[in-house]
This record gives structure tokens, sequence and C-alpha cells, in this order.
């Protein structure tokens, strides 16, 4: 690619980022200070119209559960709040984080979700009783999403229901493909954000479900 053509994406996409924040009353854009471990990656923000893009392939529905792993300052959860679902939880266990992604959900216009709650807590030690959709940005490393999908197969083992995951720059997928109770249903390629060269994976649990 051009590097004309680079610098005008990035452009376009800060100006993009700009509007929606002022639209929303957000503020996403403020550098992070998460630890870099197994259990934690840096936080990287996803563009507004990816994230819109990738809320319509999940089809959000009115009794849905949004749950963000490791939601950052919670600009995924203030955009699927737009939508009229049940209730959106995020979940992060960096608390100037966690502060920072409740304070905008608590602030946002245009919210018609019923509930909006930030969890400031380890993702394996929550409970996903009522989850119906979860999202994720390649949050963590292969062991502790193990046991993330552990935690969520008990809960859809105690309430069964439907559940779908998008999984953004999925790089330890083949632990969801090798669940035994996910299938996934479609993928999207490098070309959905092509200044980062993501991909995003769609995921739904094959276990009994109502719903």
């Amino acid at each position: 690619m051009p590097a004309w053509m680079s610098v005008g994406r990035t452009a376009t996409r800060k100006a993009e980022t700009f509007l929606w924040e002022r639209r929303l009353g957000i503020s996403t854009r403020v550098p992070d200070h998460r630890p870099y471990d197994s259990e934690h990656l840096n936080y990287v923000t996803v563009p507004y119209r990816l994230i819109f893009k990738i809320l319509e392939r999940l089809e959000l529905r009115s009794h849905d559960v949004f749950v963000d792993l490791g939601c950052g300052r919670g600009r995924v959860c203030c955009c699927a709040a737009r939508s009229a679902v049940s209730a959106v939880l995020g979940v992060e266990d960096v608390k100037e984080l966690a502060d920072s992604a409740r304070a905008n959900l608590n602030r946002m216009r245009g919210a018609r979700a019923g509930l909006k709650q930030v969890i400031c807590g380890k993702a394996q030690e929550c409970e996903y009783t009522s989850a119906t959709v979860i999202y994720m940005f390649h949050p963590f490393g292969p062991t502790v999403m193990q046991e993330v999908l552990l935690r969520i197969k008990q809960a859809l083992d105690r309430a069964p229901r439907g559940l779908r995951i998008a999984y953004v720059n999925p790089i330890h997928e083949s632990v969801l493909d090798s669940s035994g109770w996910l299938k996934r249903y479609d993928h999207w390629g490098p070309d959905c954000l092509p200044e980062r060269k993501r991909t995003v994976s769609f995921w739904q649990a094959t276990t009994a479900m109502r719903g």
C-alpha cells in the first residue's frame, strides 16, 4: 500500500473516532497502563466502523446479554449499549481501565440497553449465567482462554441457551476449535481492518440450547 494511502486511512479513522466519541459523549482514546503478561495483552481500540459491523453480524436481540471480555475503556460496550439489549457487561481486571469504562457507560448518550455494568475482575472468575453474546479482542493467552471457556461452558450447562462469540484478532482460536462445544460460523479476513491486518471469527455454542 502506498504511504499516502496509509496516511489517508489513518486520518480518516481518527476523524471517525473523534466524531463518534463526540456523538456518544465518551473518551476511549487515552493510552492504557495494562501490564503485558500471560493474562494481559495490550489494550488496543477497534475502529468504530468495524465495531458496528461486528455487532450487526452478531444480530443483537432484545433478550441478549452482551459481555465484553477485557473491555478496556468501554468503547465496544458503549456501542453495544446503543442497541435495545437486555444488558451490556464489561469485564476488565485493570482498575484504571475498568473505572474509565464505567464512567463512559454512565455518561454516554443514546444508550438503549436495559442494564449497563462494568466488573473489575478476572474473566476466568466471572459468572456467565445469563451471557448470550461475548466479544473479545485477543484479551489473554491460551491458558486463561481455556479457563474462561470452561466457566462459560459450566454456565451453559446450568442454564442452556444460545451463545455467540465474536473474537477479534483470534490468535488462539484453536482453543475454541478444540473445545468440543463451539463451532465457527463465520470468518472475516484481514481486509475487514486492512490498516491493522486483523481478522475476526464468529462462533456459536453447539450444546443443547433454548431461547
